[in-house]
């Protein structure tokens, strides 16, 4: 398989995900729903200890609301990530961060829906492997370059490496101003 062809896999996975997730939270929040009704529903009866009951267990489902929404908001950008990865090719810099934010929630997927732990942990190894590769600038490498190509892409490179040095040399002398 490819390096494109992986990170499109990665993608389609880390949109699955996303799509189970998304399924999870309306649950969780119709079970907040139901929850709330009966919590109305007891208090309009007087029974305090129901009632009690209730509200201890819809703030836990706030705080697996949370939870979701933040991992939800990861994977969203892992895969914008991914997405900026496929059409412009810069990876190993891309997806770094993304890869060790996801390691992070491994635990709250455990924790809130093992469910999809199996799949989770499959989209972390995948995304960490492509963010650990040595391959930035590699990703599109099946594209053809004539002797033309190869000559601008060269020059291109040059003009960039000379630009970044006057940046630098700017930058230090500025530095030594202050």
């Amino acid at each position: 398989m490819g390096l494109r062809a992986k990170f499109v896999e990665a993608l389609r996975k880390l949109e699955r995900t996303r799509r189970k997730l998304e399924i999870y939270m309306v649950k969780t929040e119709q079970r907040k729903k139901e929850l709330m009704d009966k919590l109305i529903e007891a208090q309009r009866k007087g029974d305090e200890m129901r009632a009690k009951i209730y509200a201890s267990e819809i703030a836990n489902l706030n705080k697996i609301l949370k939870s979701l929404m933040m991992l939800d908001v990861k994977l969203e950008q892992a895969s914008l990530k991914i997405q900026s990865v496929i059409m412009v090719g810069d990876a190993a810099f891309a997806l770094k961060p993304v890869a060790r934010d996801l390691k992070n929630l491994m635990g709250v997927v455990k924790q809130l829906i093992p469910t999809i732990e199996e799949e989770f942990e499959e989209l972390v190894d995948m995304i960490d492997d492509l963010a650990g590769s040595e391959f930035a600038g590699e990703i599109f490498a099946d594209v053809y370059l004539d002797t033309e190509a190869a000559r601008i892409l060269q020059e291109a490179k040059a003009v960039a490496e000379e630009r970044l040095k006057e940046k630098l040399e700017v930058g230090n002398a500025e530095s030594y101003k202050t």
